[in-house]
């Protein structure tokens, strides 16, 4: 059990975490042939479309789906663990990038980001980690009771979050197809 003084810090970490998720996967649905293109430099030999958009689909609604669900329910302390291993995942992309796909694209927020796999992305994604790694310390129940109302509130407002940076990324995906020259 964390001190009680620290609690605040390991629940705005849950919370800062689980809505990053949620963001992430939405505005990688938006941009699903972008994040799919990134995808595709880590699975070897796929030269076809079709594999690729779907695990870039399956990202996407599996970060969603963790998110969400570690936002309404945080006294499920196995989904700290399931967080924390999405996020060594970033960090395990992030370096694999870097080493093999300096400058590329990860598409990590969708349209949104126009970053490249590079030592500032795998620091970014260190931090994430770091901070899902201080979410998995335990607190005291008494801290994080909620009731139904609640987590309905809470799962609404993640769906929100997901739909409004689907939103934002098809937006912004739009704009940089009508900013091409030869789009009429």
């Amino acid at each position: 059990m964390v001190p009680v003084v620290l609690t605040p810090a390991v629940l705005a970490c849950k919370a800062v975490v689980a809505v990053l998720l949620v963001a992430a996967g939405g505005a990688k649905l938006a941009d699903l042939p972008g994040f799919a293109a990134s995808v595709s430099l880590f699975l070897p030999g796929t030269t076809a479309r079709r594999p690729a958009r779907t695990v870039a689909a399956g990202i996407a609604a599996g970060e969603i789906m963790a998110g969400a669900a570690s936002l309404s329910s945080p006294r499920a302390s196995w989904l700290n663990l399931v967080v924390l291993a999405i996020c060594c995942g970033f960090v395990a992309v992030s370096a694999a990038g870097y080493r093999w796909h300096r400058g590329r694209s990860c598409r990590c927020l969708g349209a949104l980001s126009r970053r490249r796999f590079n030592l500032a992305g795998l620091g970014r994604s260190v931090l994430i980690a770091l901070g899902a790694g201080l979410a998995t310390a335990p607190v005291a129940a008494a801290a994080i009771q909620l009731g139904p109302a609640d987590r309905i509130g809470l799962l609404a407002g993640a769906l929100l979050v997901a739909a409004a940076a689907f939103s934002a990324a098809a937006a912004v995906g739009r704009g940089a197809q009508d900013a091409q020259p030869g789009w009429a």
